[in-house]
């Protein structure tokens, strides 16, 4: 029974390595009533640079969006919820 579960559990570690983990989205109640939700943020945020999002809060009433650029470097977004408009990108040199 354990090596039915580690050649199961192996495939499962490489997807998520692959496609990478889900992190939970932490909002605050002015973001959930805002006219930009979390999905049209990340959308935001790839048009912005993001290729990987692995973290998106909001906080202070911003969405704030961590990931990796394309060439694997970090990067932080913050976008405007009301607006969809990004408000700061800071970038990892």
């Amino acid at each position: 029974m354990m090596m039915r579960w580690s050649v199961m559990a192996a495939p499962a570690a490489m997807a998520a390595a692959i496609l990478g983990t889900a992190s939970p989205v932490v909002a605050d109640d002015r973001c959930d009533r805002a006219e930009v939700r979390a999905e049209r943020a990340i959308a935001i945020a790839r048009e912005a640079g993001v290729a990987l999002v692995e973290d998106l809060e909001c906080d202070d009433g911003r969405w704030d969006i961590e990931g990796r650029s394309a060439n694997g470097r970090e990067i932080e977004i913050r976008i405007d919820p009301r607006t969809g408009r990004v408000l700061r990108v800071e970038r990892d040199d």
